[in-house]
């Protein structure tokens, strides 16, 4: 199960095992796109997104549902991030999935208003991890993996 945690900048990615109802990290991390042209930061986040799939070969996926906010221009920087990393895994022929960030949050935290570090804190309890993922992109990522492995929801 590979779970992203979508940017432009910065994106979480994490790659989470399920065996015998048990989940175990495979691997995490963050693809970091420091470009200074935005359609060259985008391929980044392509090359990037292609590169974790080729190491890791997951069987399906799940991504964070863009958030509107109050600025409409940063969320469609976000939106524009999360097609990126769609089009890798649809490229990639993998079923993906899709959660709010607040159901995201209440599946692992138990608070749909959980904050970063309480993500976190809840990623490496569930996970069996000594310390906390890092960044929280990472972390997030993990939460969205989890929350895919916990709801099941086929893609649309």
């Amino acid at each position: 199960m590979l779970g992203i945690d979508p940017g432009t900048r910065v994106v979480g990615w994490a790659v989470l095992d399920q065996h015998k109802g048990r989940l175990s990290l495979v691997a995490t991390g963050v693809i970091r796109c420091n470009h200074k042209v935005y359609a060259q930061r985008l391929a980044q986040v392509l090359a990037g997104l292609r590169q974790v799939i080729a190491a890791h070969k997951p069987a399906q996926a799940a991504v964070e549902e863009a958030f509107s906010g109050k600025n409409p221009r940063t969320a469609l920087v976000i939106g524009e991030g999360r097609g990126v990393a769609l089009a890798a895994l649809g490229e990639a022929g993998l079923p993906v999935a899709a959660y709010p960030a607040r159901t995201i949050k209440r599946c692992v935290a138990g608070a749909g208003a959980a904050d970063k570090q309480a993500v976190a804190r809840m990623v490496a309890l569930q996970l069996g991890l000594a310390k906390l993922p890092e960044p929280h992109d990472a972390s997030d990522a993990c939460a969205v993996a989890i929350t895919h492995c916990v709801r099941k929801v086929l893609p649309r």
